[in-house]
């Protein structure tokens, strides 16, 4: 009889005592399903990790308190565990024990790198976000009514860089699970800030074995960030994260990917750099002459560019949803 598949639980913390209350408590329902936790804390001063201490109670837990970094600390965390399966408990987002089960036997099942299911949004307080800029990811909507799903790398690829921001491919990790193994070889990267969870959806796309669990059974607080970047610096992060992330794969998964992919990506960078060029061009100061000149042209490139893309993507959707539909 196969040993039962273990799980490590990843707590990443920092100065969160406000939401702690709700989520430790909220984790003591499912605490048991986990081999080990792991707690990161980047000296918190505001009483979290003391919160922490008095209420966690499980046979083996690891507290690791380090210097401040986001990703760094979800890194250090991660390298630590030892189970089959990873989960990361992020302060405020909760996930039931029901669903949690479900993830672990739907990735059991099929195999996958990555279990992924919607999530719901709610409030600092726990209420429903009823605001309608948070939302799951297009794929949800795309594959409703089809169960669970199994996506290849391929389709991962393509679905992962139609619509890396808003709404990434994996959402909220807190409604997803990962190999252990998998995750592991594969840190977070930490060059792009806040989005690093995006970056690391993008660079490994190209083998990632994905299965998608249409139910939601985890939530996501919408919490107020400590710092809100200015919007022109937030495009050029993600520009510059769609643009080296896409160069990567194309040179590190050429051979997992056809030449339509390789193709359908090198498409994607050039239509990116054309709106990134054209908007530029518009909104520079001053708003010279020469710019007017030189935008239109540019404009007109963009929107050819952007004409051959959507081509290109409606005939690889419609290639991967019929292979999807073969194998549902």
């Amino acid at each position: 009889m196969p040993a039962k598949p273990t799980l490590s639980v990843v707590l990443p913390t920092y100065n969160c005592s406000p939401l702690m209350e709700r989520h430790l408590t909220s984790m003591a329902e499912w605490a048991d399903l986990a081999d080990e936790i792991i707690v990161v804390d980047s000296r918190s001063t505001d009483g979290t990790l003391e919160l922490i201490r008095e209420r966690l109670r499980h046979p083996n837990v690891r507290i690791i308190e380090r210097d401040r970094g986001l990703y760094e600390s979800w890194n250090e965390g991660i390298a630590a565990t030892t189970g089959d399966w990873i989960y990361i408990s992020t302060a405020g987002d909760l996930i039931g024990e029901a669903h949690l089960r479900r993830l672990m036997h739907e990735g059991a099942r099929s195999g996958a790198d990555v279990v992924v299911s919607p999530q719901r949004f709610v409030t600092e307080a726990g209420e429903p976000y009823l605001g309608a800029d948070y939302t799951n990811a297009d794929i949800h909507g795309l594959l409703a009514g089809r169960g669970v799903v199994a996506l290849s790398p391929a389709a991962v690829c393509y679905f992962a860089f139609k619509k890396s921001k808003p709404n990434a491919l994996l959402g909220s990790w807190a409604s997803d699970l990962f190999r252990g193994d998998f995750l592991r070889a594969r840190p977070l990267p930490i060059e792009y800030g806040t989005h690093g969870d995006t970056a690391w959806t993008l660079r490994y796309s190209a083998e990632m074995q994905l299965c998608l669990v249409p139910l939601a059974g985890a939530s996501f607080c919408i919490h107020k960030k400590e710092s809100r970047a200015a919007e022109t610096d937030l495009r050029q992060v993600l520009h510059r994260l769609f643009m080296e992330e896409s160069k990567f794969v194309r040179g590190e998964h050429k051979g997992r990917l056809t030449a339509e992919h390789c193709s359908l990506r090198l498409l994607a960078e050039d239509t990116r750099a054309a709106a990134m060029r054209r908007r530029e061009l518009w909104r520079g100061a001053p708003l010279c002459p020469r710019n007017r000149w030189a935008w239109l042209p540019t404009t007109l490139g963009y929107i050819y560019l952007r004409l051959r893309l959507d081509l290109a993507q409606s005939s690889m959707e419609r290639k991967l949803c019929d292979e999807i539909r073969q194998l549902t």
